[in-house]
């Protein structure tokens, strides 16, 4: 009877051995599924939140074309109307009429000025620039080096260091 006392105990703290075990291995499981769904939220909400900004950035991108065309287009307004008003005017001059060109084209300078935008102004003489110039033809011209500038045909713009449209020149050529 002893040997089967010892067998029993040894039975039993061998089973609660395995259940506890068994429980610590279950509660190992419930861990790392609560880690895993932790961490599926998580991700998710990674997603989300990138979603969220990829979206605004879209929006604002859009907001802020449409705010920088409005503020050309109210600086080009009061223009349109002067020219609605030099078109009603009866009986102007030649001068008159050059007069009033020249005060609308100031207006439209101001207008664009005020966005940013700034002439491209080549000189004879200037070295030439492919980003700034665009060279249309080449013409000799006395006392300027080969490859610079010889002859303006029209100024450029730019906003800062953006090209809108590069000025149109010719180019001394080469000796």
């Amino acid at each position: 009877m002893t040997n089967e006392r010892t067998n029993n105990t040894s039975d039993s703290e061998a089973n609660d051995e395995l259940s506890e075990g068994a429980f610590a291995v279950e509660v190992l499981i419930n861990k790392l599924e609560r880690e895993i769904t932790e961490l599926k939220d998580s991700r998710l909400r990674a997603v989300a939140d990138l979603q969220n900004t990829a979206r605004r950035g879209v929006e604002n991108e859009a907001r802020a074309r449409t705010q920088g065309m409005m503020g050309v287009a109210r600086g080009v307004i009061p223009v349109l109307d002067q020219f609605e008003l030099a078109l009603a005017q009866k009986g102007l001059t030649a001068e008159q009429a050059a007069q009033g060109l020249q005060l609308l084209q100031s207006e439209l300078w101001k207008s664009l000025e005020r966005v940013g935008v700034e002439q491209i102004e080549p000189n004879i003489g200037d070295a030439f620039e492919p980003g700034k110039h665009e060279a249309v033809m080449q013409k000799s011209v006395d006392g300027v080096q080969a490859g610079a500038i010889s002859m303006k045909m029209q100024n450029g713009y730019r906003i800062g260091d953006t090209v809108l449209r590069p000025a149109k020149v010719a180019v001394q050529p080469a000796a």
